[in-house]
C-alpha cells in the first residue's frame, strides 16, 4: 500500500498521509479487554511479535484487521491510540519532533502492518504514525470498525496548526469558543478526523487531552442495545446514547479503563456535520 500526499493519486488506489490508518488498544489487562471487544463487536484474534519482541494481538472482524491490542507499559493507564499514514515513518517522526512533538514508544516493525512510532504533540495528546506494509489492510466504516475520530484537547489553536502543518489538513469551522468549537480537518474533499476544543468549565486536575475514537453499530442492532451488551460485558458508561450529526452515540470505558465512542450512523440527520462530543469524561 503507497502513501502519498494529497492530489498525487485519488484515494480509491492510494492511501493519503494523514489519514487514520490504525488504531491500537494499550491496557494492563489484554485478557478483559478482548472478552469484552469479541462480546460487543465479535472480534476474534492473531497473536503477532513485532520488531522489539513485544506481543501484539491482532484484531478481526469478519476475517478483516481491525486493530490491535498489547499489554501497556508499567503504570501506564488504559487508552485507544490512532495511527495516521505516512509514506516514511522516521522522515515523518522527526518533522514533528521539529514541530513540538515528542516520541513516546520508538518505532518498531509488526508484521503485516508496518511500521509505527507513538508521539505526544504539542497540543499533550499522544498519536501515532504508520507506514504501512505492502500487505497492510484495515477495515473502517463498517460496524464493527473504526468509524471517526476527534482529538478533544484545550490547545485547539496548537492542535489545528500542528497538525495541518504536518499533513496540509484543510478546515472547516462549527460552533464559537464561548459554546461549541469543533473543527473538521479535511484531506482533499474528504472529511478524515475532527479536533474538539475543551471548554474550561469542565476541565479539572483529571482531564487530559484525548483522542475520542467512534467504532460502529449496526443498524439491527443500535447503539442502545449495544450499551447494554457493553454494560453486560462489564463496560462502563460514560455518556448515555445521545443523537448526533454522526448518528446515535455513546460513550463508554471497557473494563479496563479505555475510552471510547459507540455510534450508529443509520441514525444520523440530514444537514450540519457538526457534532457536540461529551469530552469531560
Amino acid at each position: 500500500m503507497g502513501v502519498v500526499p494529497v492530489g498525487a493519486a485519488p484515494p480509491r488506489w492510494q492511501l493519503y498521509a494523514g489519514m487514520p490508518c490504525w488504531i491500537e488498544l494499550v491496557t494492563p489487562d489484554v485478557d478483559s479487554a478482548r472478552e469484552f471487544y469479541a462480546a460487543l463487536f465479535g472480534w476474534s484474534y492473531e497473536q503477532r511479535t513485532d520488531s522489539e519482541g513485544g506481543h501484539h494481538l491482532l484484531a478481526l472482524h469478519e476475517g478483516f484487521p481491525v486493530a490491535s491490542l498489547r499489554t501497556t507499559a508499567s503504570g501506564e493507564d488504559a487508552k485507544w491510540r490512532l495511527f495516521l499514514a505516512t509514506g516514511d515513518c522516521r522522515a515523518a517522526c522527526e518533522q514533528a519532533v521539529e514541530r513540538g512533538a515528542c516520541v513516546t514508544v520508538a518505532p518498531s516493525r509488526l508484521d503485516g502492518i508496518g511500521t509505527k512510532v507513538v508521539l505526544e504533540g504539542p497540543s499533550d495528546a499522544e498519536f501515532g504514525l504508520l507506514e504501512p506494509e505492502a500487505s497492510w489492510q484495515f477495515d473502517v466504516g463498517l460496524p464493527g470498525t473504526l468509524m471517526w475520530a476527534e482529538l478533544v484537547t484545550i490547545k485547539a489553536q496548537t492542535a489545528d496548526l500542528f497538525f495541518q502543518d504536518l499533513f496540509g489538513y484543510t478546515d472547516a469551522q462549527f460552533g464559537t469558543e464561548n459554546h461549541l468549537d469543533y473543527s473538521v480537518w479535511y484531506l482533499g474533499e474528504e472529511s478524515v478526523l475532527a479536533r474538539v476544543s475543551m471548554l474550561r468549565e469542565h476541565i479539572d486536575a483529571e482531564t487530559r487531552p484525548h483522542w475520542l475514537l467512534y467504532l460502529g453499530v449496526s443498524e439491527e442492532v443500535g447503539t442502545d442495545e449495544a450499551v447494554r451488551r457493553a454494560v453486560g460485558a462489564h463496560g462502563r458508561v460514560r455518556v448515555d446514547p445521545y443523537d448526533s450529526a454522526l448518528g446515535r452515540a455513546a460513550v463508554l470505558r471497557d473494563p479496563t479503563g479505555a475510552r471510547f465512542a459507540l455510534v450508529d450512523p443509520s441514525r444520523a440527520p440530514v444537514g450540519d456535520a457538526a457534532n457536540y462530543d461529551p469530552y469531560e469524561d
